[in-house]
């Protein structure tokens, strides 16, 4: 009988639900904290691949805790295309904001928003993704009856972001000439309060980090991160990256923990399935680095302190998307090696 493995528990296949009454017009990837072991808040992920209206169908809704809505593309030879054009109506007043580019929608706890429309699907698809703030769903519905006729305006426009890595212009000069490999052992050129665990230092002007080879020959071939101090000092910074290769992601640590709660979250990139992947992916639990391994989509739950990693992709079919749902403003994230467990 195969031995039972101490963290499996942590380990959660991601699954298809129809979601909440009125959100969402199919079933996508539904998650809440009692899904996920307690985590502190609630995620989303699908597709669109034409004209379609959500969050929700028809009127507004506003939740009690901060939320982001993700749109981003799917074209891996560029993070930055989104393949399409979304609008979203935001406030009380109905305040419509358009966009063509990969961005963020940063939602105030309180504040009405919706409907999102996708005006447009220019490639496969346009993948859309949310992380709500609190383990579990909640909404106030408001009616369409009850709204006035949408406006446009700036009001509200600070709280659309583009999907990028954002960085200070004194931080880009400052590691125009940056040793990644050093980074680790000094970092005075980084405001420590937004760090990446070294990721930004691979930034490019455009906000596109290129980690694979660097970090680990496994790691992204593109990736966006966004802290808290990027969308609206909420307590939370993700990730969206583009992996396309095998092997260890990180050379520089075996483990590391968060004084925060983390999600780790792999999904795939075919918008006719979402249960494909395309990989297989081996993680590390646990202070005995514990081997886990999944070919379909799925969260990996690291609460408070828990060592995780090494993440290590053993093998590649097709590219694969990972997003990271840390409940933090920033990403501290101090290596564990095994012998300093012994």
């Amino acid at each position: 009988m195969p031995r039972q493995k101490e963290w499996s528990h942590l380990i959660k296949p991601l699954v298809i639900k129809e979601g909440p009454a009125g959100l969402y017009g199919e079933p996508r990837f539904w998650a809440e904290g009692k899904d996920w072991e307690g985590y502190g808040g609630n995620f989303s992920y699908g597709f669109f691949k034409g004209p379609a209206v959500c969050h929700p169908l028809e009127g507004a809704v506003s939740h009690p805790y901060d939320e982001i809505l993700v749109f981003a593309g799917i074209d891996t030879s560029n993070i930055l295309n989104l393949g399409g054009e979304v609008s979203i109506e935001l406030g009380e007043e109905r305040e419509e904001h358009v966009f063509t580019q990969p961005s963020v929608v940063c939602i105030p706890k309180g504040m009405p928003h919706g409907p999102a429309t996708i005006r447009r699907v220019t490639g496969k698809a346009i993948a859309h993704y949310l992380f709500g703030l609190a383990p579990e769903y909640k909404a106030m519905v408001i009616p369409e009856r009850s709204r006035p006729p949408k406006m446009t305006g700036e009001k509200y426009s600070r709280l659309v972001k583009q999907l990028k890595t954002y960085l200070s212009v004194e931080q880009r000069m400052a590691m125009a000439h940056v040793d990644v490999d050093k980074y680790y052992e000094k970092k005075p050129w980084l405001d420590s309060s937004k760090t990446g665990m070294g990721y930004e230092a691979l930034s490019d002007d455009s906000g596109v980090v290129h980690p694979k080879g660097r970090m680990g020959p496994g790691n992204a071939d593109q990736l966006v991160w966004l802290f808290g101090e990027d969308i609206q000092n909420f307590e939370l910074n993700f990730t969206w990256g583009f992996f396309n290769s095998a092997g260890k992601w990180h050379r520089h640590g075996e483990g590391h923990t968060h004084p925060e709660e983390e999600a780790l979250i792999y999904v795939g990139l075919n918008p006719d399935d979402l249960n494909y992947l395309g990989a297989e992916v081996e993680m590390g639990m646990g202070p005995d680095f514990e081997r886990h391994y999944f070919s379909k989509p799925t969260a990996v739950i690291a609460p408070k302190g828990f060592i995780h990693l090494p993440c290590i992709t053993r093998w590649v079919d097709d590219p694969y998307a990972f997003v990271v749902g840390c409940l933090s403003a920033v990403h501290d994230a101090p290596w564990v090696n095994p012998e300093d467990l012994e």
